[in-house]
């Protein structure tokens, strides 16, 4: 095969081989099904969540400054749940109608209200839990921890291949803060925010707006902070369609987003706004960015680097999504910038569409299999979570 780069016609047709074919040699070496990867990284981080269990020593409780479920903590399990915000979606769990809410946060109607804004979590704990029985209740979220996991990465693989991408080292994904954070903190909501949020941009593209409004409404019932999908869905299509009723549907889920904390102040008493986590512009990273460690260094690179290749190499929507990150960025207090784990989840989708775009082309692909196929060695081609691969 020669050194040419693909036209646009390889990534429409089977393309072509030239005359000359590659090497064996020069053959890049196969990739594993996105199926695969994410059954792997699900049974690795429930192997690791076991270890933390039984193996690790007892996570500490923080009392009235860790409130929420589990309070106090009664198992092994239930203490690491408790660890950071699990405990949050534990309370969901155990009291889907708010009523005993307010005692469990020792009477912070703001902190119960803004952590109660993320409901989809607990929701999905309390169907896992046979209707939030609480002595199954860490278990299963331990288990939605290794289960959002694997579907975030089929999810990843599926949109990048709408793009005409494979994210080649797929694993890659386990390696961007919200991940991390999930498997030191089981029990978050990000593995799961980020599956939907993915599926849901794969919708858009594959023009089923129905199902994208839906799974992009159950993403900002997951955080809010993914509501900048819909948003920068739908600025881009006015951008390049200017037709604002296709866009008015990606309205949705910010709507549903404002009933869902309507009702929460309705039994709480509070808004989730009331638990500021804003501040003036860049406050919060001038008071954090003196106390930051070699984590904190390397997440911001991480997210400066991601930044850089949307911009450079990003479709529109990705730079539109990235583009609506920098007021929430300007405008977080020092609690989101003090540690990686809290900026680097408020930006998780940007290393995530950086991947996207660094993937293989998948017309590169199809020509090095019809190089291979010409050679008399053609591989299998199969579809696997939205991923040509070979077997």
């Amino acid at each position: 095969m020669t050194g040419d780069a693909p036209t646009e016609a390889d990534a429409q047709t089977e393309a072509a081989v030239d005359d000359a074919p590659a090497p064996r040699s020069a053959a890049r070496p196969p990739a594993f099904p996105a199926l695969t990867v994410a059954i792997v990284a699900s049974l690795a981080v429930g192997f690791i969540l076991l270890l933390e269990v039984f193996v690790a020593p007892p996570a500490p409780w923080g009392g009235a400054d860790n409130p929420g479920g589990f309070g106090p903590p009664q198992s092994r399990a239930e203490h690491l749940v408790a660890k950071m915000d699990g405990h949050t979606f534990a309370e969901i769990a155990l009291d889907p109608n708010m009523v005993n809410t307010p005692d469990a946060y020792f009477g912070d109607r703001e902190n119960a209200a803004y952590r109660s804004s993320r409901p989809m979590q607990g929701w999905l704990a309390f169907v896992a839990s046979a209707g939030g029985q609480r002595p199954l209740l860490a278990p299963a979220l331990l288990a939605l921890t290794a289960a959002t996991v694997g579907a975030a990465i089929l999810s990843v693989a599926a949109l990048a291949r709408l793009v005409g991408r494979r994210v080649r080292y797929l694993g890659a994904v386990l390696a961007t803060p919200a991940f991390i954070a999930a498997v030191a903190y089981p029990g978050i909501c990000e593995p799961l925010a980020i599956a939907l949020s993915c599926a849901g941009i794969a919708a858009w593209l594959r023009k089923q707006p129905w199902l994208a409004v839906g799974l992009l409404t159950a993403a900002g019932l997951t955080r809010e902070t993914m509501l900048v999908v819909p948003l920068g869905l739908g600025i881009t299509h006015l951008l390049q369609r200017r037709t604002p009723l296709g866009a008015l549907k990606l309205a949705l889920p910010a709507v549903a987003y404002g009933v869902w904390i309507t009702l929460v102040h309705d039994r709480l008493g509070a808004w989730p706004s009331d638990y500021s986590q804003t501040a003036p512009p860049l406050e919060g990273f001038r008071m954090a960015f003196p106390h930051w460690h070699a984590a904190e260094w390397a997440a911001a690179a991480l997210l400066v680097a991601s930044a850089a290749v949307i911009a450079t190499r990003g479709t529109t929507w990705m730079r539109v999504i990235a583009l609506l990150h920098v007021p929430i960025l300007v405008a977080a207090n020092h609690q989101v910038w003090w540690v990686w784990l809290g900026f680097g989840r408020v930006t998780m989708l940007l290393p995530i569409f950086a991947l996207i775009v660094l993937g293989t082309p998948l017309a590169d692909e199809r020509r090095e299999q019809a190089s291979e196929a010409v050679d008399g060695e053609a591989p299998a081609e199969t579809d696997v979570g939205g991923l040509a691969v070979r077997q």
